[in-house]
């Protein structure tokens, strides 16, 4: 009996987590859904009746957004760019730096020891604890309103995490096929090169998947580092947007469409690999 009303109560406890999630999951669906036929409507049509579906798909907002038809002008297209270049440079920097890192850093001695607890304590530095000295430092080099003023600091604050997660991915690695590679002649460098990096696509695209929204989301540096609309990224492009012209929802709405999709499209492009991600974050350090 106590086996059974047991497995009821599994039963249930999962039937409840399961609701819950469902729930989560159309209120999440519903707000997106609401989102995108929103920026198909007229503003007097969506400030009439928010509910109500648009008569036509009309993509004139998704127009000017992105042509930046506005007084003053806002371009949307032009920030999206921008995002993307910053976003492109921070990954490649971030990986190119993190997987040999935290390959190095697999190899367990009292110095690599210390550099793995050196990375952990960066983890824990909040961002905005060193924005002002930051700032005058990028404005000192030359580097405000540039790309390269903002995507180094985002590869900086991302490449702590990065490390201590390619270092339990290699932590795990099969030694027998380092050895072999050894036996073979083959250098410590060599051997990473021609055999564990070939072997190592899964923890280059889990770095992609960590890192890409919090350098295609993040706000605070791209808000007082990029100034200017040849350079400004789509985020702080959109608060400024709604600052500007904040009754204009529809366009506002346009706008966190366009913004929202590259990461939606690559979620859905790497989505076999998230659970991978989730799994090396458990993985023995």
């Amino acid at each position: 009996m106590s086996s059974k009303s047991s497995t009821r109560g599994l039963n249930a406890g999962k039937m409840s987590l399961y609701l819950w999630i469902s729930l989560w999951a159309l209120s999440e669906l519903f707000v997106l859904f609401w989102l995108v036929y929103s920026s198909f409507k007229t503003n007097p049509q969506f400030l009439r009746d928010i509910w109500s579906f648009p008569t036509s798909l009309n993509p004139i907002n998704y127009i000017n957004d992105l042509e930046g038809h506005t007084s003053p002008p806002i371009p949307i297209g032009q920030y999206l760019i921008n995002s993307g270049v910053v976003s492109l440079s921070s990954l490649v920097g971030i990986t190119l730096v993190s997987v040999p890192a935290g390959y190095a850093l697999s190899k367990r001695s009292k110095y690599t020891d210390l550099l793995f607890y050196f990375f952990l304590a960066m983890i824990a530095i909040p961002p905005p604890a060193v924005l002002i000295p930051l700032v005058y430092a990028v404005r000192s080099l030359g580097l405000g309103n540039t790309y390269i003023g903002v995507v180094l600091p985002y590869i900086a604050f991302n490449i702590p995490f990065s490390i201590v997660l390619a270092r339990a991915f290699f932590r795990a690695f099969p030694k027998d096929l380092e050895e072999a590679a050894k036996m073979d002649g083959l250098s410590d460098l060599k051997v990473f090169a021609r055999i564990v990096l070939p072997l190592s696509s899964v923890i280059v695209v889990v770095l992609l998947i960590v890192n890409f929204p919090n350098v295609w989301n993040e706000i605070l540096y791209a808000t007082v580092l990029l100034q200017t609309n040849d350079v400004r990224t789509v985020q702080p492009g959109l608060l400024l947007f709604a600052s500007a012209f904040g009754s204009q929802w529809s366009e506002i709405f346009a706008g966190m469409v366009m913004s929202s999709l590259p990461m939606i499209i690559f979620y859905i492009v790497f989505q076999k690999y998230i659970a991978k991600a989730q799994f090396l974050g458990a993985l023995k350090g």
